[in-house]
């Protein structure tokens, strides 16, 4: 086959600028840079940010046709030029959506991972003000709109795949489910980046975990966490997360007061940030997937969760479950864990690592959204 006659894909992550989305792309693509050949021409269409992270990791680009670095944020995407970077390809595989474009691509795989489409009545709303609610609500039907117009959807859990197939616009959509990995560079210490803030803790146990402060996260829970391990329990704590300056410059003052923050990680640096901590918080109340739990375990960090059925769906019995947004359940939890012989937590850790270390790895992953596309191209 001649390269004239060689297929063209698109692999686009131009619309992530945060958080777990960044860290898959960033993943998926170093993978892919690592096969010594394609079957079809690939090239790259990515953020800012998704460079810096491909650049940190010292990939190699040279088995892609093309690389473009551009950010297109939300729906300023329409008017900015999305369509036609789109265009011109057999096929587009976005990360995740949704892509904000009213000309389709000839073929669009888009992965989706948008919960509050999913799930609508979930508590999460309640820690937005009331007056806030219907534009996040119609805010999410747009999305659905777009999201509905992709050939394909693919999700990381079965339990987003039901939900999804649950909506009218989405129920005779071909929907796969490809299981999120942990990058390799989280079992190679050599690739570790060093964090740019120390994280000084002398005496006290050090929490924190990896995430933007998005409401749904549920963080604002996080220093009446340390304030009931310290009156309820005796244990002083510090908890550390990774917030963009405008985020913590939007936190309330009790909350700067009592919580530490590193800034943005690079992938590379993420497994050196967990590497840090004596344990991991996840006060989320919603979520389609998120990295953090088994990231943690994978370092053999003890994880602290909401007891919500998508953690468990995850995590199974490998992580310390407290009630959803009530702090001095979540210390109660965490003080017990702590009380427990070493021995015992060593042996919980240990556990949760040999269960997540069954996932799939970021070359297993890679090579699923590959049979994707090969799939979809031949349709």
């Amino acid at each position: 086959m001649t390269n004239r006659q060689r297929q063209h894909v698109l692999i686009n992550g131009s619309n992530l600028h945060v958080g777990g989305g960044v860290a898959v792309a960033t993943s998926y693509i170093k993978s892919l840079s690592l096969k010594k050949t394609l079957e079809f021409d690939i090239s790259l269409l990515v953020s800012t940010k998704i460079m810096k992270n491909l650049k940190d990791l010292d990939t190699d680009f040279s088995v892609f046709k093309s690389v473009k670095s551009i950010d297109y944020v939300g729906i300023k995407a329409l008017w900015s030029g999305l369509a036609k970077e789109l265009s011109d390809y057999d096929l587009v595989f976005t990360v995740f959506g949704p892509a904000y474009t009213m000309r389709k691509p000839a073929k669009h795989i888009v992965g989706f991972a948008q919960p509050s489409i999913i799930y609508p009545d979930s508590r999460a709303f309640l820690k937005i003000p009331v007056h806030l609610r219907k534009v996040q609500r119609l805010k999410f039907k747009m999305q659905e709109l777009f999201f509905a117009k992709a050939d394909a959807l693919v999700v990381e859990l079965e339990h987003v795949k039901l939900g999804l197939q649950k909506i009218p616009a989405f129920r005779d959509k071909k929907i796969y489910v490809v299981n999120s990995a942990v990058d390799s560079v989280f079992s190679e210490p050599d690739r570790w980046r060093a964090i740019d803030k120390p994280m000084v803790s002398e005496g006290r146990i050090k929490l924190g975990l990896i995430s933007r402060n998005y409401a749904h996260k549920n963080l604002d829970l996080l220093p009446y966490i340390k304030r009931s391990l310290k009156h309820n329990h005796g244990i002083e704590a510090d908890i550390f997360v990774t917030f963009v300056p405008e985020e913590w410059e939007a936190c309330s003052e009790f909350f700067k007061e009592n919580i530490n923050n590193v800034g943005p990680l690079t992938l590379a640096q993420c497994p050196t940030f967990y590497d840090s901590l004596d344990g991991v918080i996840f006060p989320s109340l919603l979520e389609c997937f998120s990295a953090v739990p088994i990231e943690s375990m994978l370092i053999g960090k003890p994880l602290f969760a909401s007891d919500l059925p998508f953690i468990r769906d995850c995590c199974k019995t490998y992580a310390n479950y407290f009630k959803p947004e009530d702090a001095e359940s979540a210390a109660a939890v965490i003080a017990d864990y702590y009380g427990r012989p070493l021995t015992e937590q060593e042996s919980f850790v240990s556990d949760a690592q040999r269960f997540v270390s069954s996932y799939p790895s970021a070359e297993d992953r890679a090579e699923s959204y590959l049979t994707l596309i090969r799939r979809e191209l031949h349709s």
